[in-house]
């Protein structure tokens, strides 16, 4: 699912894990399209422990893979168009994120 980076969420569990909320606009799809009527783009968020280095404005795409329950789980980010700067801990989260897309 292509979604363009709006907001991200750094915390900590309690367990002093650190997680992060990714928050996003993505396209209704086709099926609402037809369905129903809709107008601009549809709002997505999205939990990990893991740090994808994304920053506002980037143009990314969520894969999801079967989790708890049989519900869709974020398994990876692949980044499709960078927007620059990072918002957290500096240029070593987008090194993470670039290697996990090769």
């Amino acid at each position: 699912m292509q979604v363009t980076i709006v907001g991200i969420r750094k915390g900590v569990t309690k367990n002093k894990k650190p997680c992060y909320n990714y928050y996003g606009l993505k396209e209704f799809s086709d099926y609402d399209m037809e369905n129903s009527e809709c107008e601009g783009q549809q709002p997505v968020s999205e939990f990990s422990y893991k740090d994808y280095g994304l920053s506002v404005n980037d143009v990314v795409d969520f894969q999801y893979e079967p989790g708890f329950e049989g519900r869709a789980t974020l398994s990876n980010v692949v980044m499709i168009k960078m927007a620059g700067g990072t918002p957290f801990d500096g240029d070593k989260a987008k090194d993470t994120a670039k290697k996990e897309t090769k």
